[in-house]
């Protein structure tokens, strides 16, 4: 039976601005690998169907996931359509089940294992998920959905968070209506929970939504501390050990070994001026961190410091 992987990558990404003012989300760089080529290449583990849409800087993200893969690409155009709305769009053209990743999604969630999942269970939906005891998105019984949580009523309940990646039926398909933008949970995964057709593929394993500032950090110095889901293939620089840690230094960076601190990650042909210092934190490609600036716990991009904290200052 066909499958046909399809990587979510139109998303505005709106809580990771400023960042992503200059490059959208599933292109983000950690550690010179875009996001989105961890989505793209577990897909292709499980098919060589796959469909990457996007919107903002379109160009921008079929550019840098084409090293990493073979993929057909959807311009959805100025206004993403909804991960409901990019179903509908591409319903002629799936034939068995569809195979969904969103593209801002870091984890170890096989989805050749859930696709087969999927098909031994015979359900028309299954979601992947982790059981939770509070902030779920899922309630379950009988390791089927029977209702959505509100997250942002219901904080604090129990149930299953949903890691960002599914596999449907293609006739499960029709139920999707001929608008957009259109949401994924209202649209599709509603009536087919109420009809008890959604099963659920478990995982206990790694699985971050890197949605802000914050998660993109985490997820870099995860990989840096070899934490998270194995990559693509291996970054393009070299981990060094520096007194406190490890780092990570890119193709062609410029810096001495004093401006390095422990979770410093300082991205392809990056230079970093005299008595600088970078620690926890991000300089992006071919960036110039100014002479006697401290960058800790941030991104620094575009010239600028973003951070929910720590600001720039004087070594």
């Amino acid at each position: 039976m066909s499958a046909t992987g399809v990587l979510l990558a139109a998303g505005l990404g709106e809580r990771l601005r400023p960042l992503t003012e200059s490059i959208p989300k599933p292109a983000l760089p950690l550690l010179d690998i875009p996001l989105g080529a961890w989505g793209l290449c577990n897909l292709l583990d499980a098919t060589s169907d796959v469909v990457v849409n996007a919107s903002y800087s379109s160009d921008v993200v079929f550019g840098a996931l084409a090293p990493y893969g073979e993929f057909e690409t959807l311009d959805e155009g100025a206004a993403p359509w909804g991960t409901g709305g990019t179903l509908a769009a591409l319903r002629e053209r799936i034939s068995g089940s569809a195979l969904i990743c969103n593209g801002d999604v870091l984890t170890d969630v096989s989805a050749a294992r859930l696709l087969a999942e999927h098909r031994r269970g015979g359900a028309a939906a299954t979601v992947a998920v982790s059981l939770v005891d509070t902030g779920a998105d899922l309630s379950l019984d009988s390791g089927r959905v029977t209702g959505f949580v509100d997250r942002r009523s219901d904080p604090d309940a129990s149930g299953a968070r949903y890691l960002g990646m599914a596999a449907f039926e293609a006739p499960s398909l029709e139920l999707l209506p001929d608008t957009r933008p259109l949401g994924l949970a209202e649209s599709l995964l509603r009536p087919l929970a109420d009809g008890g057709e959604v099963a659920t593929y478990f995982s206990d394993g790694y699985a971050l939504d890197v949605g802000t500032v914050a998660r993109y950090l985490e997820a870099s110095i995860d990989l840096l501390e070899a934490l998270g889901p194995v990559g693509p293939r291996p970054p393009p620089g070299e981990l060094v050990e520096v007194e406190g840690g490890r780092a990570y230094l890119g193709l062609d960076v410029a810096s001495d070994e004093e401006s390095i601190g422990p979770g410093a990650m300082v991205l392809s042909g990056a230079r970093l001026h005299e008595s600088s210092y970078v620690s926890n934190a991000i300089v992006w490609p071919d960036e110039e961190v100014p002479a006697g600036t401290r960058v800790v716990n941030g991104v620094w991009a575009r010239g600028q410091f973003v951070s929910q904290g720590e600001v720039v200052g004087e070594v």
